[in-house]
């Protein structure tokens, strides 16, 4: 375990050590943020095979969405809704398999003209608003504009609630930003690219972009640079897209982490989650500093849930976890 996060490994895990059986209720945090493992909540609908478990949200009735990859034999679905209480699980069908194909990742909703939206990145070079059932509104497959030289695989948008304009994070690709009017429409307007952690702005996996309805400021998760970068942005023009200030997450998660994403919750006293790759889910408060982690990695070890790649709480402050290779998703009641 790394030197930096033993300590908060050690808690995280404490309940499974001490109680000794294995039927033992699995609860991992600490403090005032302990969450316990809800193995008969979040069941798949029956036929999914989820390969890899990628993007979380929920709506204004509070149901529960997933974008995953499917196996591409036996499961042509990639979009799943539960009830709040996380039961009843169905897939969205209605984008086919022009939604599902490739490799779904990244998931956004939106409220526009009091009509709610997701907005999907695949992977495979195809970017989607859908309804919540999944029916296409729009779809822009290959380029759309940018640098025909430059790699392309993109993984999140960020989709400020009042602005017109969405961003485009190319995390496994060219690391741009790029960004889009409502109707998926390319501003010729490119941000970021590829950087080391010395340099602001520039990023290694531009894994996650976020609205950050705190500080009215956009989050980008920079993975491989262990950390959270924020900018500027004007609701009414493309060009700023500007580097405000930077939250590293190494002193709290250790110097390997791989912060996924950043999820924001102004009416739970602003708390955050983040998902990291390497296998803790961390509770932040509303300055970003660490308050809680549970270590799906280990908690979870016999199902392998290994690779938290989303996390998302519940407006009753449960938690929910979605993990890559393989796919798994999992409910966690605050207690």
């Amino acid at each position: 375990l790394r030197s930096l996060t033993k300590p908060l490994m050690l808690a995280a895990t404490a309940c499974v050590t001490a109680c000794g059986y294995s039927n033992a209720p699995i609860i991992g945090g600490f403090g005032s943020f302990k969450y316990q493992y809800m193995p008969g909540l979040l069941k798949a609908p029956t036929g999914a095979n989820m390969q890899n478990c990628h993007g979380l949200v929920t709506d204004k009735d509070e149901n529960i969405y997933l974008t995953y990859q499917n196996d591409g034999k036996t499961d042509a679905n990639c979009l799943i809704k539960w009830e709040p209480d996380g039961t009843g699980g169905e897939f969205m069908t209605g984008g086919g398999g022009q939604l599902c194909s490739g490799t779904p990742h990244g998931l956004k909703i939106a409220t526009e003209g009091g009509i709610q939206y997701l907005y999907h990145a695949n992977n495979n070079q195809k970017l989607t608003k859908t309804q919540l059932d999944g029916t296409i509104v729009w779809q822009r497959t290959g380029n759309f504009g940018q640098d025909p030289k430059l790699p392309y695989r993109p993984t999140w948008f960020a989709v400020p609630p009042e602005s017109k304009y969405i961003y485009l994070c190319d995390g496994y690709g060219s690391n741009n930003v790029y960004v889009f009017d409502r109707a998926g429409v390319f501003q010729n307007k490119t941000f970021g690219g590829k950087g080391g952690m010395d340099q602001h702005g520039k990023f290694s996996t531009n894994h996650g972009c976020t609205y950050d309805p705190r500080n009215g400021k956009i989050a980008v998760s920079d993975r491989a640079n262990h950390r959270i970068e924020y900018f500027d942005f004007d609701n009414n023009s493309p060009d700023t897209f500007a580097y405000n200030y930077t939250v590293d997450m190494r002193p709290s998660l250790g110097s390997l982490t791989l912060p996924c994403n950043l999820r924001m919750y102004p009416e739970q006293e602003g708390r955050s989650i983040i998902p990291d790759l390497t296998g803790p889910v961390a509770v932040l408060d509303q300055g970003n500093k660490v308050v809680s982690v549970v270590n799906v990695s280990v908690l979870l070890k016999t199902t392998q849930h290994k690779h938290p790649h989303d996390a998302i709480f519940l407006s009753n402050g449960d938690m929910v976890v979605a993990t890559w290779a393989p796919g798994r998703i999992s409910y966690w009641k605050k207690l």
